[in-house]
């Protein structure tokens, strides 16, 4: 029985048919608590099975108006409050639970604690607008505290019910572009509403394997989604034929046998010292200093392991249905990029002018007649390029920035980046490899708008975003 004079909120949980029975008993905890140390408050409960995100969403929305509460506490059915699991009820030992009268204390129209993605980067899902794009915000962008933000993860927010009054029904719609949570995020500011993230306060997140992320795990899930994507590359699409045509024109365009290429490679090793004596290594005038020994290095090494799972994952993501306009940047002998031109993309590739591998690519090119869909060291007059290859290139450069900022002030809307510079080991016996601001090329793209959608793939969020 309510009591009158009491405020209401109503606690609303989208649900699945199964739930992981830490969150079953965290949540009755939580029930208890609430009874025992929140009794100015009359509490609500509606659990909405989750067949259908949106109409569950809508129905815990209406559920809480019938009632008459003034806020609805949204919280996902795979959360916990309590990630320490302690043995507590009542006592400071369940103090975890007292995270609702903080955000309430905080008496603003949206606000959430932070929580971890399941999965890809496990970052906090909490998202900033620019010009009407939506981007996952990085760790070390959160306060710490209360601070505004453009989206508040829908897995976990407490919501002033007010803020109906002035946003049109349906509240939650079909996610074919946006989530549920940007859905009401973006009504609720067009409205003239504000919406906050509290940071101080972090909730658990389950993984389907019935594990908990949090922040203080966050990284080990990382490592995790790292080593799986690595693993990931291994899909085969016709790799082989790519490379057997590839080595083919290779040896054509040298003028040797198959077993004189070793013996190229062999003088890599010598004609890289000299460079460096002469030009400084990485320079330009030392990568363009490279003749028919770079053929055979960049030949030889497209037959090992991970570059071939490499060039089978990338053949294997790229639409090849439609031709696209796509760029190819620090190219070099660039197997990949050329068979997407043979395949009917328009492709603009970028190296230094002169290097032994990038005339050999223009020569290929000629060979097979692709000169109108094949541009060297040419940008596209229009925004109109639908992915960029960033392969084997940003550990060998100083100054990585500009490329990729003007690569992307090239992309439609969702263009996709790949590369596989955050797959490599820090390979301390490669001295070309100079370049291991791996941190803050991952903060750079985040800057730029570019959302990880995995360890080696980036897009453009221009015109909406999703996220689990």
């Amino acid at each position: 029985m309510t009591e009158i004079g009491k405020q209401r909120i109503m606690i609303g949980i989208p649900c699945f048919e199964s739930v992981a029975a830490q969150t079953l008993e965290d949540y009755m905890r939580f029930a208890f608590y609430l009874g025992r140390r929140y009794q100015e408050y009359d509490f609500f409960l509606f659990v909405k099975t989750k067949s259908e995100q949106f109409r569950a969403r809508n129905a815990l929305v209406q559920a809480a108006l019938d009632v008459g509460a003034k806020w609805l506490l949204m919280i996902d059915d795979d959360h916990i409050i309590d990630v320490d699991a302690t043995s507590g009820t009542i006592g400071e030992g369940a103090g975890c639970y007292g995270f609702l009268r903080k955000l309430l204390d905080h008496d603003v129209d949206i606000v959430g604690p932070t929580y971890y993605q399941r999965g890809g980067q496990a970052g906090p899902v909490v998202m900033e607008e620019r010009d009407g794009a939506y981007r996952l915000m990085h760790e070390n962008e959160l306060t710490g505290g209360l601070q505004e933000v453009g989206v508040q993860g829908g897995g976990c927010m407490l919501i002033k019910m007010h803020i109906f009054d002035k946003i049109k029904q349906p509240w939650f719609k079909p996610e074919h572009n946006l989530g549920t949570d940007i859905q009401l995020c973006e009504s609720a500011r067009n409205a003239g509403f504000k919406v906050y993230t509290d940071s101080s306060i972090q909730i658990g997140h389950i993984m389907q394997e019935r594990i908990i992320v949090t922040q203080h795990n966050k990284d080990r899930f990382r490592e995790d989604a790292l080593k799986q994507g690595t693993a990931s590359l291994t899909k085969n699409w016709h790799t082989d034929s790519v490379l057997n045509l590839y080595r083919d024109d290779a040896l054509e365009y040298l003028g040797i046998k198959e077993h004189e290429l070793l013996d190229l490679y062999t003088d890599y090793a010598e004609v890289s010292m000299k460079l460096t004596e002469k030009h400084g290594l990485g320079t330009p005038e030392y990568y363009g200093g490279m003749g028919k020994e770079q053929i055979a290095r960049q030949v030889l090494y497209h037959y090992t392991d991970f570059p071939k799972k490499w060039m089978s994952f990338a053949l294997a993501n790229i639409q090849i249905r439609q031709p696209l306009t796509g760029i190819d940047f620090g190219c070099g002998t660039a197997p990949i990029g050329f068979e997407l031109t043979r395949r009917g993309h328009t492709m603009h590739f970028f190296d230094i002018d002169g290097a032994g591998g990038f005339e050999f690519l223009k020569w290929r090119i000629k060979k097979y007649g692709l000169e109108d869909r094949a541009f060297f060291n040419e940008w596209p007059d229009e925004a109109n390029v639908a992915y960029a290859l960033f392969s084997d290139i940003l550990e060998h450069l100083h100054n990585w920035e500009k490329p990729i900022e003007r690569t992307v002030e090239k992309f439609i809307p969702q263009g996709v980046f790949f590369t596989n510079y955050l797959l490599l080991s820090d390979d301390v016996q490669n001295v070309e490899h100079i370049n291991w601001r791996r941190g803050e090329f991952v903060k750079y793209m985040y800057d730029l708008g570019m959302e990880p959608v995995s360890n080696c793939v980036f897009m453009y969020t221009k015109g909406g975003a999703t996220h689990d």
